[in-house]
């Protein structure tokens, strides 16, 4: 498991590629139930309830699995998909874990301290990293320059953002 952990260390660093990764099935979808997990946690960290975490941690999942299933198929590089799926559930995970801290950090009470300034900045710069490895991850899956792959994840980011909000929001 350790091994795992390092594996996706690495990759968020950029020293490793998702075609370093076995094409495991299995693998995908222990990393599903830690992403998971994860986006659960960080929602709750965040004064959601369990219930609206669960499903935007779930429709987050959903979107980002769904996106690549068909950017991959439209580009006939389906083989592709275990390891980058795996990858992308991966790092995401390995980021939202951090993210607990400045997420809990981040209490309106705590502005006068600065507290609330420096949560805001840790999660600006997991932000900007989460983008980076993604865009690294996109680059080697479809053949892409870092800069591109970034544009796209943070396209991606975007359109999460507003389709998972509005979706919990109607269902809150």
């Amino acid at each position: 498991m350790l091994v795992i952990i390092n594996f996706f260390i690495d990759l968020a660093l950029l020293r490793r590629a998702p075609q370093d990764l076995p094409p495991s099935g299995a693998l995908l979808l222990m990393a599903l139930a830690a992403g998971a997990m994860s986006g659960l946690l960080l929602a709750v960290t965040a004064g959601a309830g369990v219930g609206i975490g669960l499903l935007q941690s779930i429709l987050d999942l959903a979107l980002m699995l769904g996106a690549l299933s068909l950017a991959l198929r439209w580009l006939r590089r389906t083989e592709r998909y275990l390891q980058t799926a795996t990858a992308l559930v991966g790092v995401d995970t390995l980021i939202s874990l951090m993210a607990l801290l400045p997420v809990g950090l981040a209490r309106p009470v705590d502005a006068d301290s600065g507290l609330l300034a420096l949560a805001g900045l840790l999660f600006l710069m997991l932000v900007a990293w989460s983008v980076l490895a993604t865009g690294h991850i996109l680059r080697h899956a479809f053949s892409l320059t870092l800069v591109q792959g970034v544009a796209i994840a943070v396209g991606f980011d975007l359109l999460s953002f507003v389709v998972v909000g509005g979706v919990v929001d109607s269902a809150g």
